[in-house]
């Protein structure tokens, strides 16, 4: 459907009617965007990564609560 479809649809309805309709558009939007940011699991597969040598140690600013 065209916006020029749309809009000669967009005649027969009152400002409340207009109103639900564009919350309706909005939430197909906002779906839309959750969709695109979905976690891809396995996307670091095969990936080296580095560990400093003092990982284990407490750092100093948390020595005093231990």
């Amino acid at each position: 459907m065209s916006y020029a479809e749309l809009i000669q649809k967009e005649e027969g309805f009152d400002d409340n009617e207009m109103a639900e309709i564009l919350d309706f558009i909005k939430l197909v939007k906002n779906k839309k965007k959750k969709d695109s940011n979905k976690i891809i699991l396995g996307v670091l597969k095969n990936s080296k990564f580095y560990m400093s040598d003092d990982f284990d140690e407490t750092p100093e600013c948390f020595k005093e609560y231990m």
